[in-house]
């Protein structure tokens, strides 16, 4: 839900960092950018902490999970609730990682965390401590805390850092001129997988169960999309500022090619991960039956995605908001109407890339066409709007 932050914090930051050349100067007018959107997310998370740390019960039981389960459940959500400020701060600074184009930094203390995690968790949930859910929780945590920690040391080294401010009404009107719209799209789109879940819920436990192992398997592999969105964030906002126009084009048509080999290669893995193991995930034949019979939409499902993301990404670099949200309104809609004549998992995957293939497709259709920032840099409208303004004055 709080993702709309760190790509808030993307857009702001991308477009400080290449308002100039100095290199000294960008890292600066970076820092100053994202400031906003870190104390946000910092607040935001000592929120979310307070509210898992003392109402964990009152929330399990209003999702009416079994009572067996409150012990372990509320262990586990103490733990991860108790650092959901860093993880909200660290998605931030993890942004500014990428402005700068420095991927090697957070691959460093990713891969990091992931090993002190695995480490966590095999201590402190199997072995010597028995923890059980509430030690894999509290391995998570700790590798959270020490690669915030890394992210921040490294960053101030860097001279990028940014530093804990109350925004002013200047700042807070730039960060809600992202926030604000991202996060109705972030609602819009969550209200889509909502609606998939219920119609899922309505062909049977076998289906319903098929249907969330390829959920999982999709959510999976389209995280390999979002390095396409951060590319387009990065590199677009400053082309598409100073109306550099052949080279607005020709990181767009890169971004489109990447990304349309980027989704065969990816749909194929989530292909063949469907269709040769369902066994790893499941030993019910039935349900293996189900994520087979599904890996072919779920192939066309994952290479869609992966090229909506990286439109998405363009979209976002360009501040196309308002088009954005009517277009994803207009799928969502398309999307529920569908929904209603879907017999099996596979169908319920269709109407999603339906949805993702409609947004894309008027995505790219509009910037090619010219309209929109994206489409006025790329078509050269951006420059003859700015000699016309020049004149003027």
């Amino acid at each position: 839900l709080f993702s709309f932050l760190s790509r808030a914090a993307t857009g702001l930051a991308s477009r400080a960092y290449g308002s100039t050349d100095n290199e000294i100067e960008a890292k600066e007018k970076m820092k100053d950018a994202a400031a906003p959107a870190f104390s946000v997310a910092i607040f935001s998370g000592v929120i979310m902490s307070l509210l898992y740390a003392l109402f964990a019960p009152n929330i399990l039981k209003t999702l009416n999970v079994d009572p067996v389960l409150h012990t372990s459940a509320t262990s586990y959500i103490h733990w991860r609730g108790a650092i959901a400020w860093a993880a909200l701060a660290q998605s931030i600074l993890l942004s500014l990682f990428m402005v700068a184009k420095d991927a090697i930094t957070p691959l460093k203390i990713i891969t990091g965390a992931a090993l002190l995690n695995v480490i966590g968790d095999a201590a402190l949930c199997a072995w010597p401590l028995q923890m059980g859910c509430g030690g894999a929780a509290a391995a998570t945590a700790f590798a959270t805390l020490i690669s915030s920690g890394w992210m921040v040391q490294a960053l101030r080294k860097k001279g990028m850092m940014p530093k804990l401010k109350f925004p002013n009404m200047s700042e807070f009107r730039d960060l809600m001129g992202f926030t604000g719209p991202l996060l109705a799209i972030t609602l819009t789109r969550m209200a889509g997988f909502m609606n998939m879940q219920r119609r899922a819920m309505t062909l049977g436990l076998t289906n319903l169960a098929g249907y969330q192992l390829c959920l999982n398997l999709l959510i999976f592999f389209i995280l390999f999309g979002e390095p396409l969105s951060q590319l387009a964030q990065t590199k677009l906002p400053s082309l598409i500022d100073s109306d550099k126009t052949e080279e607005a084009m020709a990181t767009f048509k890169s971004i489109l090619v990447l990304s349309t080999f980027a989704a065969v290669g990816v749909g194929g893995a989530a292909y063949l991960t469907a269709m040769l193991g369902p066994g790893l995930f499941s030993s019910n034949i039935s349900v293996q039956a189900v994520a087979k019979a599904t890996a072919p939409t779920l192939f066309l499902a994952v290479s869609q995605t992966i090229v909506g993301i990286a439109v998405d990404g363009a979209m976002m670099a360009s501040r196309d908001f308002g088009f954005m949200l009517a277009t994803g309104l207009g799928s969502f809609a398309l999307q529920a109407k569908l929904l209603n004549y879907c017999n099996t998992v596979g169908d319920i995957f269709s109407t999603f890339t339906i949805r993702l293939g409609t947004y894309a497709v008027l995505s790219v259709g509009r910037a090619l066409l010219g309209y929109g920032n994206l489409g006025r840099a790329i078509r050269g409208k951006g420059n003859k709007k700015s000699n016309a303004a020049q004149a003027v004055a």
